[in-house]
């Protein structure tokens, strides 16, 4: 069972990775040059190239995790995004 689980939120990373670089019109290679997932416990960890993201990019990224029940918390280090799943959406 916790394989199966597993797998499921593998897809559903995938899924977020994919919407997050559609929204932001990059192409996914591009993406994931940038952005850096990591799961800890019940959230997502977001590791960013400072250099070239800015605001707007992060704002659009928040969204792309909301669309699948994850908030943002908070920022560690000014780098490293953190996201946790809905409580209402558990």
């Amino acid at each position: 069972m916790q394989v199966m689980v597993r797998q499921n939120f593998e897809n559903t990373l995938a899924a977020i990775e994919l919407n997050a670089a559609r929204k932001l019109n990059w192409n996914y290679q591009q993406f994931k040059d940038c952005f850096s997932f990591k799961v800890n416990n019940e959230a997502i960890e977001i590791e960013h190239d400072q250099t070239a993201i800015k605001e707007p990019e992060l704002e659009i990224l928040k969204q792309a995790l909301l669309d699948y029940g994850f908030q943002y918390k908070k920022t560690i280090n000014d780098f490293i995004l953190v996201f946790e799943q809905d409580v209402e959406l558990r």
